[in-house]
């Protein structure tokens, strides 16, 4: 069998389909934002905790899993290492002392601060690629495609 050199490989096919479009752009963006949140020794589902608890104070871990479609066997790691590195702290609930609200402390609020600011910039630069009716279809369509329901 003749070896082919990678950037000799016939991908026309693969690019007509949507799905392998968005796939492929999706991960040039997650590369991009992940080098971004690494310099603050954030991984991108860390950089999303932090922005969560920052909008939802007291929020349970449940109710996080579910914003970001974590499991529970996957999530309670990373926030362990968020809170063993001082970002956020669990508190009791009042009402239900056997739940937990989880916070930002002065720490993680200072970090997450900082961390939005350089993931604002790459915002920045990506959306000068395109132009303003570009980036306003460009969301209305995505709207569109999540919007679709599982199993269609």
């Amino acid at each position: 069998m003749d070896s082919i050199s990678e950037s000799t490989i016939d991908q026309s096919r693969l690019q007509r389909y949507l799905g392998y479009r968005l796939t492929r752009t999706e991960i040039h963006i997650h590369k991009l934002f992940a080098q971004r949140v690494a310099g603050f020794d954030l991984k991108p589902s860390e950089f999303s905790i932090l922005v969560l608890l920052d909008s939802n104070p007291g929020i349970y871990l449940r109710q996080l899993g579910e914003a970001l479609d974590i499991s529970p066997s996957n999530l309670v790691p990373v926030v362990e290492r968020l809170v063993q590195r001082g970002l956020i702290q669990r508190q009791p609930d009042p009402r239900d002392r056997r739940l937990q609200q989880l916070h930002l402390t002065p720490e993680g609020r200072a970090l997450q601060g900082l961390a939005e600011g350089e993931v604002a910039r790459l915002e920045d630069e990506l959306e000068q690629l395109l132009s303003p009716a570009e980036r306003a279809h460009l969301l209305v369509a995505l709207d569109k495609l999540t919007a679709v329901p599982p199993g269609q």
